[in-house]
């Protein structure tokens, strides 16, 4: 009886533990090769032509043809957003695919904005005014293609504030009637919360097919902050669903918690609060001294620096990847020395001053 009562001790002490290990699931319909390849996609949305990317991406005969490509002023700051459609007249489809954020002037530009109150989207929710009017400007070529190829299904996919446009595009998409939703499917990397859990709850029913791909502590995701339910007595603390006012999570998190190699492991997040999964990246906790770390994992995805990998035509050339600086780091030799400390520091004090005011934990 001891002995007994000895392994079933062993039982709850441990078996909890391997029921969190993540494992290559398959309660979704997530598909880490077309997730590899839409990654490309997203990435050569950075490059001055996606051309390369495309070519990487596609091996196979064409006909794949780039239906169109556009930049457009998305702020008051004069800063650019943009995007490009690929047509695959093979299997009927079309890929819709929209750039990261472009300069540290954007970037910023971003964080006041997340800072504003949200604005209504069609009448089914708020959405973050930043990104509602940065797809304004992009939609008139979103549309053109939409109804150029009417009877091809569509995946809507981007990095950074590229999932954050693409996530709204595909839900204007189905909520205007352009697809069906069965004919609609988005996967995106690094995406922040695009507006409040209204919004989240009409996104989670006309867009099903819905990948929010997240890597380790990338904070970006987390980024506004949601309301935080403090019930629990924890340093961190689930999102509170029934909060109306701050910004939540639509879709299926993929949390790879460590490396994103093809046979690393990876959360299919379905538990609650739906959306934002407190048993997945949720759960972590940011300081303002680790933003290295936290930048780092937004910008690394599959093992590939995002945005100058699509700069390098996405070709396996790791190291030239990480020799190139992103797309908000400067170009210029000033950037060295103490100047680049203070650079830092004065990152880190943002960071802070976003953990306070934007309800990071």
């Amino acid at each position: 009886m001891t002995r007994f009562l000895y392994f079933i001790f062993i039982f709850f002490i441990f078996i909890p533990n391997f029921l969190c290990i993540p494992i290559r699931q398959s309660r979704t319909a997530y598909n880490e090769v077309e997730a590899r390849a839409l990654l490309n996609l997203a990435a050569g949305a950075y490059a001055n032509s996606p051309e390369a990317c495309i070519k990487k991406t596609f091996l196979s005969v064409r006909p794949r043809q780039l239906h169109s490509s556009t930049n457009q002023i998305c702020d008051e700051f004069a800063n650019s957003c943009g995007s490009y459609s690929l047509a695959d007249d093979i299997n009927q489809h079309l890929y819709i695919v929209f750039r990261g954020t472009k300069s540290k002037a954007q970037l910023l530009t971003e964080g006041w904005h997340s800072l504003q109150p949200s604005r209504d989207f069609y009448g089914i929710g708020n959405a973050n005014t930043y990104f509602f009017h940065a797809l304004e400007a992009l939609w008139p070529n979103v549309e053109q293609a939409l109804v150029e190829y009417p009877n091809y299904a569509v995946t809507f996919t981007g990095h950074s504030l590229g999932g954050a446009l693409a996530s709204l595009a595909s839900l204007k998409t189905v909520l205007f009637g352009l697809r069906s939703s069965n004919y609609v499917k988005l996967y995106t990397f690094g995406q922040p919360r695009v507006g409040n859990i209204l919004l989240a709850q009409r996104h989670n029913e006309l867009v099903p097919q819905s990948y929010r791909i997240v890597h380790g502590v990338d904070i970006v995701p987390h980024l506004p902050g949601c309301a935080k339910d403090e019930i629990m007595g924890a340093s961190s603390h689930p999102c509170d669903p029934d909060n109306l006012e701050r910004p939540y999570h639509h879709g299926i998190e993929i949390y790879y918690p460590h490396e994103m190699r093809e046979d690393s492991p990876y959360f299919e997040c379905l538990g609650a609060p739906f959306g934002e999964d407190y048993n997945c990246s949720d759960r972590l906790t940011f300081i303002p001294e680790h933003h290295f770390q936290y930048t780092y994992a937004h910008r690394h995805y599959f093992e590939h620096k995002v945005p100058p990998f699509g700069k390098l035509g996405c070709q396996e050339l790791k190291e030239e990847e990480e020799k190139l600086p992103n797309n908000f780091e400067s170009n210029s030799h000033e950037a060295a020395g103490n100047h680049r400390h203070s650079t830092f520091k004065s990152i880190a004090n943002k960071i802070r001053f976003a953990s306070q005011f934007l309800g990071i934990n």
